[in-house]
């Protein structure tokens, strides 16, 4: 048998038609500008696990997909929902939407950004920072350092605003520590 003779089977079919429908759901929100992640997810999520399994299933002779197709059904839904709904929470905690862009705006002292450019050095407007406010406006200004040059996704503090150049300076923040990342040592 080959994969597309596997693929043509009544059980694969079915896997097929709810990957297609997540992705049809997926163009349609952002045609119509809703938002729906979390359904397009979740059928793209249900479509995968549900062909993995019949695969696991026919190529470990378990006997045939089709009279197992109710149980990889259950499991392929539940595996797909709910990993929509960890998916949908981890994208508003890391990628919130953004309502609006401001630009080098004065009297931003005393906030954390991070750094998006290669590089930021000592030349005023050398880099850029960027953050996030409550609001959904993303912050996106010139930045400089006091004298040690600074890499990509740097976290810093916003400290004085250079009106002549439009730049701040920016303080490296602390790095923090990673819990069990230390060198406990270990014994073989």
């Amino acid at each position: 048998m080959t994969y597309l003779e596997f693929l043509g089977d009544w059980y694969n079919l079915a896997f097929l038609a709810i990957g297609t429908g997540g992705l049809g759901c997926a163009a349609a929100g952002r045609v119509l500008g809703r938002d729906l992640f979390r359904v397009a997810t979740a059928l793209i999520l249900t479509a995968v696990c549900g062909l993995t399994l019949n695969g696991a299933i026919h190529d470990l002779g378990l006997g045939g997909p089709a009279p197992r197709f109710p149980i990889v059904f259950v499991l392929s839904a539940l595996v797909g929902w709910s990993g929509a709904w960890r998916l949908s929470r981890w994208r508003a905690r890391h990628f919130r939407p953004i309502s609006g862009v401001q630009f080098n705006l004065p009297g931003q002292e005393g906030v954390e950004a991070r750094l998006v450019t290669r590089g930021v050095g000592p030349a005023p407007g050398s880099g850029r920072a960027q953050w996030q406010d409550d609001e959904g406006t993303l912050h996106i200004v010139h930045v400089h350092t006091a004298g040690e040059e600074l890499g990509f996704g740097r976290r810093v503090r916003l400290d004085s605003f250079d009106s002549r150049a439009e730049s701040y300076l920016v303080t490296p923040m602390r790095r923090r520590r990673i819990p069990f990342a230390r060198n406990r040592g270990s014994r073989l």
